[in-house]
């Protein structure tokens, strides 16, 4: 077995955790760093769970959206990867948003 294997099969089995977890940690961030602030606030929010979605698609093996383009389950798991990497940076990155400085 191969440790790309046990990873996906590890990621397939916990999908629904994984998910509520990074949900969770989504509306944590925004809520203790913006509270009151609600531009910041939901466009966090959203743009954090924006990229959610994109990995939520990949741990189903359904199609990635980003805008107006997207991974489709047929283009192979390289590009299904690549996208759900670029997700996740995007998710983690909106953690370190902090406002903006002339705000």
């Amino acid at each position: 077995m191969s440790s790309k294997g046990t990873w996906l099969e590890v990621i397939k089995k916990y999908r629904v955790y994984i998910l509520w977890f990074m949900a969770f940690l989504s509306f944590l961030n925004a809520a203790l760093r913006f509270w009151g602030e609600w531009e910041y606030f939901v466009g966090v929010l959203v743009g954090q769970l924006f990229f959610g979605q994109a990995a939520q698609s990949y741990f189903y093996d359904k199609y990635i959206s980003f805008g107006g383009g997207g991974v489709r389950v047929e283009d192979g798991s390289m590009p299904r990867l690549i996208a759900f990497v670029l997700a996740l940076t995007g998710y983690f990155a909106l953690f370190l948003f902090n406002g903006y400085p002339w705000g």
